[in-house]
């Protein structure tokens, strides 16, 4: 197959190219020109596949709301329809492992939810890549067990340690997390205050550091999570953390480059002018140099629309640079060297996006297969896959 546009994004340029992909590879990328075989898609944007490091949207999709949980396959399989359409060609679900009185978010879930999307992944039950993000809270020591047995089966692959204990990092008082489980989880006050007992204890800090030296035989990308103050980051830092998601001031973010850690922000926050939990602005990073990649955080959709508005915002950055935020900056974060660049040899994850006040995924491709499209193409296009069907 062979795509051809006036704007193809090769080396940080928008350039005229026709890019020719063999199996799910691309073979080469080659001046534009008037090849009759080459589906040509205009002036619309051809860029690489979205990578996203964190998403918690698979919890919405299992339990949209409170108590209203559906089967997990059912959950999987339309959230991974949703991520072709926004142009998420690889996505991190962010999985808690913590331990809490309500039982609708501990490790044995987790586990359960990890080794089903795992076996789906390996069956090509998706369309895109469904990777495993882990959360580890640290006050959930009981929740090591399943974890370190997930890291035995190889099923993750990232892993990021969470401290969700109030009074510091996101919860600044005890009743900003007891609002925050009101509101999006129904808690009753007595769940609540079990929970926050829990939270308050001293933290096992030799633990912590044996799970990450652990993770890191196993070779798997380290994150930490709201991060809120430099002796705690030099501490993740000296540990092997050199991902540092949603810092939660500019003080701290510029304290983790200079560290020379990569640094990650939420593009609802974009999106939306602003954090909604009342944290520190990722556009307010973004213009001081201070965020390196954007991530989905809770909404899949505002990853495209964010780059756009970052370079809409930042006369410094232009559309080439804020792209990468949600492509290739992600993918070296995490080792994926093998995707997030229109590139020769790279995986054919290819996006075709029409510009304007809120662009549009025309045409997702994952390695080298259209998975979703909106194109008006001819039939004799595309050599389609099919078995026969037998009718009872």
């Amino acid at each position: 197959m062979i795509i051809r546009s006036k704007k193809v994004l090769v080396n940080d340029k928008f350039i005229p190219a026709n890019i020719e992909i063999k199996g799910k590879i691309i073979e080469s990328i080659k001046p534009y020109d008037n090849a009759k075989e080459a589906i040509d898609v205009g002036e619309n944007l051809v860029l690489p596949g979205i990578v996203d490091l964190h998403s918690d949207a698979l919890e919405k999709e299992i339990e949209p709301r409170p108590n209203a949980n559906f089967p997990l396959a059912f959950a999987f399989k339309n959230l991974d329809k949703k991520l072709a359409m926004a142009g998420i060609t690889t996505m991190y679900h962010a999985i808690g492992f913590e331990e809490n009185p309500s039982k609708h978010r501990n490790s044995k879930l987790a586990r359960e939810q990890i080794e089903l999307l795992a076996k789906m992944q390996r069956s090509n039950e998706f369309l895109v890549d469904n990777l495993i993000h882990a959360r580890f809270e640290i006050s959930s020591l009981e929740s090591l067990d399943d974890l370190y047995e997930c890291f035995k089966s190889n099923l993750i692959d990232i892993l990021s340690i969470m401290d969700h204990t109030p009074g510091q990092g996101q919860f600044k008082s005890i009743e900003s997390l007891a609002n925050y489980y009101r509101k999006h989880h129904g808690w009753s006050e007595d769940t609540i205050n079990e929970l926050m007992q829990k939270r308050i204890k001293e933290k096992d800090w030799e633990c912590i550091n044996t799970l990450l030296q652990k993770a890191k035989e196993k070779h798997i990308a380290l994150l930490s999570h709201d991060d809120d103050c430099k002796e705690k980051l030099d501490m993740l830092i000296e540990w092997g953390i050199r991902i540092s998601e949603f810092p939660l001031s500019l003080e701290v973010a510029k304290y983790a480059k200079l560290k020379g850690s990569i640094t990650g922000m939420g593009a609802p926050n974009v999106v939306r002018g602003g954090s909604q939990s009342g944290n520190v602005s990722a556009q307010d990073l973004i213009k001081e140099g201070a965020c390196s990649y954007l991530c989905s955080d809770y909404h899949p959709s505002s990853m495209l629309l964010s780059a756009f508005i970052v370079a809409k915002n930042n006369a410094h950055i232009p559309l080439e640079k804020a792209y990468a935020m949600i492509s290739s900056t992600p993918a070296k974060a995490v080792g994926l060297n093998d995707r997030g660049e229109i590139k020769e040899g790279k995986n054919a994850d290819i996006l075709v996006v029409k510009e304007g006040e809120v662009p549009e995924v025309l045409w997702c491709i994952k390695n080298g297969k259209s998975v979703y499209s909106i194109l008006d193409f001819k039939i004799k296009d595309f050599k389609v896959d099919s078995k026969p069907c037998k009718i009872a």
